[in-house]
């Protein structure tokens, strides 16, 4: 690898333009398009739960960044320059951003409680992931796909049926046992190690961030972006973000907020004892699917606040395209009808892995995970981001 840094003047540049106008405009088209940096248009159509969508007036992007050095001009948010200085800061969640002229788009999704067997709720996740994938390479031929595997819900799309070409990258400890999951399954994908050893990129790594992350959890940049330019920046990322939260019982304990809930019943459980505190959450939680709403509630607060600003991130040091293969439109559709009490009792994953293999998959016995990025610590919060920022000649105000 070798050290290039940042071409300020280029990467403003890249960043602002080119401007691409239409009238209507969905999170489909800012997601799907390579090369489009910011968009204009008469309406937005949709309301994004995952992935990012800035705007500023009329004009719409992925990235944050983008939007403000198009304006020239940081306006600050004295709110999040707090929030992201406080100790333990992990990210930032809230419409606002850094900056006061600029909104994110969005909102939670709504569940429908339509499909309740495990099984089938299975079987429709797979078909979806494969139209989703498809649909991607479909929009990007000779692109190269780059699936950044470390768990389950990752090592899983090794088994979707790829038309482009594959090629796997996996971080220390998981490198070791993705390279076995892929013996063990007969799977024929080179399997290349990430490395985050290289500081040099770091001011971009501040700038991309905008204040939204703990940086110490965005590993890495500079090795990923190596591999786009490999292939001319004609490569699709693609990770499994969030998808235990649909796939796991991991989605209750997302909604461990919710027991204020039970207070709400007190007197029925003096009344009737035990039994009446057990069905009364039964019926608040279960049966009226408040629990569920609930969850939406914390996947757009925390996941599209935390993970979905990390695939912006993510996209805007590798300038290519970034893709969570659990967020296309396809399988939202599916999230969108899934009742979770119902349908996800245990972990469906290995039936989804059976269905897309067609034979029953072997899957590492761990899932370790990396450690935090030491080269990134302490770089997350307000003044590495100002500092950079105006040398780029932006105007804080």
């Amino acid at each position: 690898m070798t050290d290039d840094g940042i071409n300020k003047k280029e990467f403003i540049e890249r960043a602002t333009g080119p401007i691409e106008s239409c009238e209507e405009l969905s999170e489909e088209m800012i997601w799907s398009k390579h090369g489009t940096a910011i968009w204009k248009a008469d309406r937005f159509v949709g309301s994004p739960y995952f992935y990012t969508v800035y705007k500023y007036h009329d004009l719409y992007s992925y990235s944050l960044l983008n939007l403000i050095l198009h304006k020239g001009t940081l306006k600050l948010n004295r709110r999040v320059v707090q929030e992201a200085s406080k100790p333990g800061f992990n990210y930032y969640s809230g419409m606002d951003t850094i900056d006061l002229e600029i909104e994110r788009v969005g909102g939670t999704p709504k569940p429908e409680f339509l499909i309740k067997e495990p099984s089938e709720y299975a079987r429709l996740l797979a078909k979806a992931l494969r139209e989703d994938i498809s649909l991607a390479e479909d929009n990007h031929p000779g692109f190269t796909n780059i699936i950044l595997c470390g768990g389950k819900d990752s090592q899983n799309l090794l088994l979707l049926p790829w038309k482009n070409p594959v090629l796997v990258a996996s971080g220390s400890p998981n490198y070791e046992l993705v390279k076995l999951f892929v013996a063990d399954n007969g799977l024929s994908y080179d399997v290349v190690e990430l490395d985050d050893k290289n500081n040099s990129l770091l001011e971009l790594d501040i700038l991309a961030n905008c204040c939204r992350n703990n940086l110490e959890h965005c590993r890495y940049g500079y090795h990923l972006r190596e591999l786009s330019y490999k292939f001319g920046n004609k490569v699709i990322f693609w990770n499994g973000q969030w998808g235990d939260a649909f796939t796991t019982p991991h989605w209750k304990t997302l909604t461990h907020g919710i027991n204020y809930v039970y207070k709400l019943v007190p007197r029925i459980g003096m009344i009737l004892g035990k039994w009446g505190r057990e069905r009364s959450r039964y019926y608040l939680l279960e049966k009226t699917g408040y629990a569920q709403r609930y969850f939406f509630n914390i996947l757009w607060h925390r996941g599209a606040m935390w993970q979905g600003a990390h695939q912006s991130i993510m996209r805007q040091i590798t300038n290519a395209v970034v893709l969570s293969a659990y967020h296309g439109p396809a399988i939202k559709v599916v999230f969108s009808e899934v009742d979770l009490f119902s349908a996800v009792r245990e972990d469906i994953r290995p039936m989804i892995g059976e269905y897309l293999h067609g034979s029953p998959v072997l899957y590492p016995s761990e899932n370790p995970g990396p450690p935090l990025s030491e080269i990134r610590k302490g770089i997350s919060h307000a003044e590495p981001f100002i500092k950079v920022l105006s040398s780029m000649g932006i105007t804080i105000q």
